[in-house]
């Protein structure tokens, strides 16, 4: 046959194959091979339909010849939309608003760079309030590389179904991909926060109120909150359409979930349960809660339909831990004997006792709907291990002491009251040790007298001055024992009675509720809290017992810095003291601020780094003068 037939064609193809021509190259031979004319399609039907009835012959030439022509156009058409976009990126890709499709690198880069995204403002409006997001303020970052690698990507994955897709689909509709950009999680989320901060408003429940003797109802009301997922979706949408427009910001109604209507029922027993006051008792001590704390302790729910009263369990549950601080006894010990740091005596002096916290639950609801006025506090007996061998009081784990000479008999008083009120406490393992639980509350109903103490700047007489010297002592007990300090506060100025035996910064003040020393048990067997008081020698120790694991504790001296000293002294006129006389009531003290570290160690393994940081003010001495 001719240098056109089809055995040449085939021929051609497997060379191209066995000699990896470019697309140039196959676009080139082409024209050679696949010529539209009449005398080759002639030639080729012929052939085809050799040896063929006449009647068939006929028939194939009618279609054969459009059918051989339209192959011939698409592989031309497909060869050469390859050839045009060998370089370019292909028809219909969309960069967010952005036409790259049919662009070079060079010239999409161009149009890619020309965007301005480095400052500008997404307004989210709501009502008549506008929110800005800045993309500088976020640190919005474009990667063009990175996005125009991936828009030559499509249409050249390897897969022939998904490019040939992709490659139709651009003709008819943008192909969209995002772009590759980075921005700052944290300051995005902080906006977020800000933007529902301001909007976001709780749907209000009707719900019972108790004042000036009236019960009344407080009205629902709906509220309105930001969509969370559609906010990010929205605001991540703008990023990747590169589309800096105000937006609406999606906001969704919150209906209340208790109506005033619903409430019409629950009248009469709201009525019953705000009539009179309750009185709660264990001991010498009484909680009494009147008709309007009584009725912050219900809420109104729904179930199937079904309005009723029940408890509020988080606040009852925080009324029941502040009653459980005030009454609940941990068991006691005492050590009798030792020799050398051993132990070789000790005996339960008393067992402890707790809230029975389940039981006083019950009997609250009870008493509360059935509107009984008094209600005493269900105790149980703690009473820890059977046998007093396997409390593990073995070894002293360490100890501390303070003195206290000059000091006045009411803070002498108070000091060892509450060291004696702590003495044998037995820490159970894994569990946290409070001062201010284990001595109880310091009044002066509860038997603590009226000493200095530290009120708003100024060193005034007030109940239980001088309990701060007890958790002082102890604070130093447990530096030494190496066991974890939870809880420290140090003073607000530099005590002398702390430094008569010790440098700076080894104190710990208390002011009851808040202020607390507390400390872990972080061993598998008891601790023993031990106090000794020395009226003699004006001492107070502390000594904790338990089984030793083989710690030991490095205490370096404390690093003291930013020393000030006191300001110049402050006299005030007294109509109380007799004209004439001078009284010292606050004395000089040089500012500071001191940084105590431990290093608590069980063979090579640290188990403690601790830094305890004071910060002591310049304290200045006053004097009150007499003008009576």
């Amino acid at each position: 046959m001719s240098a056109t037939g089809i055995p040449v064609t085939k021929k051609n193809k497997k060379d191209n194959k066995k000699s990896n021509l470019t697309v140039n190259e196959v676009v080139a031979e082409v024209p050679m091979v696949f010529e539209p004319s009449d005398s080759v399609a002639d030639s080729v039907a012929e052939h085809v339909t050799s040896g063929m009835p006449t009647i068939i012959k006929r028939i194939k030439n009618i279609f054969f010849r459009p059918i051989f022509l339209l192959a011939y156009f698409v592989l031309l058409l497909f060869v050469s939309y390859h050839v045009i976009f060998a370089q370019r990126i292909i028809p219909g890709v969309v960069v967010g608003n952005v036409r790259v499709g049919g662009m070079t690198y060079v010239e999409a880069q161009k149009a890619l760079q020309g965007i301005n995204a480095t400052n500008q403002t997404i307004n989210l409006t709501y009502q008549d309030k506008t929110y800005p997001i800045n993309t500088s303020d976020i640190s919005l970052v474009y990667d063009w590389n990175a996005t125009l690698a991936r828009a030559f990507k499509v249409g050249r994955t390897g897969n022939f179904l998904i490019d040939a897709k992709d490659k139709i689909a651009g003709f008819i509709k943008p192909v969209s991909i995002v772009a590759y950009y980075d921005y700052n999680d944290e300051t995005l989320s902080n906006k977020f926060s800000a933007i529902k901060a301001g909007i976001n408003v709780d749907a209000a429940n009707a719900a019972f109120a108790y004042k000036d003797g009236k019960l009344y109802v407080t009205p629902s009301n709906e509220g309105h909150k930001v969509v969370d997922d559609s906010l990010y979706n929205i605001v991540i949408g703008s990023f990747n359409s590169l589309d800096f427009s105000s937006k609406e910001l999606p906001i969704k109604t919150v209906t209340p979930k208790i109506y005033d209507t619903d409430l019409t029922g629950l009248q009469q027993q709201a009525e019953k349960i705000t009539a009179n006051s309750m009185t709660i008792s264990h001991a010498q001590k009484q909680w009494v809660l009147k008709p309007e704390q009584l009725l912050n302790f219900v809420t109104v729910t729904k179930d199937n339909g079904e309005v009723l009263f029940t408890i509020d369990d988080p606040k009852f549950q925080a009324f029941s831990d502040g009653i459980a601080n005030d009454v609940n006894e941990l068991p006691r010990g005492q050590v009798t004997s030792t020799d050398g740091n051993n132990v070789t005596g000790f005996e339960i002096t008393q067992d402890g006792k707790a809230l029975d916290d389940k039981q006083f639950e019950a009997d609250f609801k009870n008493a509360l709907f059935a509107a009984k006025p008094t209600l005493e506090l269900p105790m149980k007996s703690v009473s820890g291990p059977a046998s007093k061998e396997q409390y593990g009081i073995l070894q002293l784990l360490g100890e501390g002491s303070s003195h206290f000479k000059g000091s006045i008999p009411g803070r002498i008083h108070n000091l060892s009251l509450a060291a004696e009120r702590t003495n044998g406490v037995l820490v159970a393992p894994g569990a946290i040790y409070s001062l201010n639980n284990a001595i109880g509350e310091i009044s002066l109903k509860t038997g603590y007298n009226t000493a200095y103490i530290i009120s708003e700047g100024r060193t005034v007489l007030g109940e239980g001055g001088g309990v701060c010297q007890t958790s002082t002592t102890l604070f130093r007990a447990v530096l030494n024992s190496g066991l974890p300090v939870v809880m420290r506060y140090p003073h607000a100025y530099r005590v002398g009675y702390y430094e008569q035996d010790m440098p700076v910064g080894f104190d710990a003040a208390i002011f009851q509720p808040s202020w607390d020393f507390q400390f872990k048990n972080d061993t598998a067997n008891y601790v023993l809290v031990q106090s000794e008081y020395n009226a003699d020698e004006q001492s107070l120790t502390f000594r904790l017992y338990g089984t030793s694991d083989g710690r030991t504790v490095d205490i370096p001296k404390p690093l003291i810095t930013n020393e000030a000293p006191p300001p110049p002294a402050l006299y005030q006129d007294d109509p109380t003291l007799a004209k004439g006389t001078i009284k010292q009531v606050d004395f000089p003290a040089w500012g500071a601020n001191v940084k105590l570290t431990r290093t608590v160690k069980k063979g090579d393994q640290v188990l403690y780094n601790d830094t305890f940081n004071s910060v002591y003010q310049p304290w200045r001495a006053v004097y009150l003068v007499g003008t009576k």
